[in-house]
């Protein structure tokens, strides 16, 4: 697909987009919010529910397909370049999402180092590793059997070479269950909180940076159905686009359906 669209139309399309997968994420569906501020945490409703959730973190960390409509960007890295150059920011309406988003992206590059038991290779390890990398591959493995994960198993062989364990890639086959109990059923497990929280927070944020534009463009009709419209914004041509602003429009009139949540500092002191 070719089709060049202005600044403002490719940044409405990713915020349209962004906000769908975490509302796909976060939301009552897959997860609770238990206890009150500052120490919540959530809970995934079963394992399939922290299964699919990690799919699609995967789908939000991971670059959008080479024949999108908008250039190709992960979706952080476009949250990224918004609000370095925000279009609709009034009054710096634009400011927690911003900083929602630098901690984010800080967070996830972030290395950790983990003790892991691959008892399939009888070997020990101490694996240092980036939140980004480990919730990709986990995320991946959640998705894919092995027929579709030579990629993950490469990036283990390499992860553990560059760890001072020097396997082949049949060990690496082996060990890649292993590897996923220990960061997919512990590690996800416990920064799901603070994973959850700051997705949440880019929502919050969305709405807080839209706010100005949705009372500008924000149209009442003396009578007649539809009872509003919304006005475009200048340099706003592409009809589907129009249609995503409409829609957007539409989502940021109420808050967000899940309260924000301070998440427990106990879930933040580990990995």
């Amino acid at each position: 697909m070719s089709m060049a669209l202005r600044p403002i139309e490719e940044e409405i399309v990713f915020l349209k987009a962004i906000k769908e997968i975490i509302d796909s994420m976060v939301n009552r569906e897959i997860l609770t919010v238990q206890g009150t501020d500052p120490d919540s945490d959530i809970l995934f409703h079963s394992r399939l529910h922290q299964r699919l959730f990690n799919v699609l973190l995967v789908d939000f960390l991971s670059k959008t397909g080479n024949r999108a409509l908008v250039g190709q960007s992960t979706y952080l890295g476009a949250l990224q370049a918004i609000v370095a150059n925000p279009v609709f920011s009034v009054d710096d309406s634009v400011a927690s999402l911003r900083g929602t988003v630098m901690e984010f992206t800080g967070w996830l590059a972030q290395k950790i180092s983990v003790d892991v038991s691959l008892p399939s290779i009888d070997k020990q390890a101490t694996i240092r590793i980036s939140r980004l990398t480990f919730l990709k591959m986990c995320g991946n493995i959640s998705k894919h059997n092995i027929l579709r994960l030579g990629h993950v198993v490469e990036e283990l062989q390499q992860t553990l070479t560059e760890n001072g364990v020097c396997i082949d890639m049949e060990d690496a086959m082996l060990a890649l269950d292993d590897f996923y109990i220990r960061f997919h059923d512990d590690i996800f497990n416990y920064h799901g909180s603070t994973i959850a929280e700051y997705l949440s927070n880019i929502r919050w944020g969305i709405y807080e940076y839209l706010q100005p534009e949705y009372r500008r463009s924000l149209v009442w009709e003396a009578k007649g159905y539809p009872m509003y419209r919304y006005d475009y914004p200048d340099g706003l041509t592409n009809k589907y686009v129009q249609q995503c602003f409409a829609s957007l429009m539409d989502e940021v009139r109420q808050e967000p359906f899940l309260r924000r949540f301070t998440v427990t500092k106990w879930l933040r002191v580990r990995y």
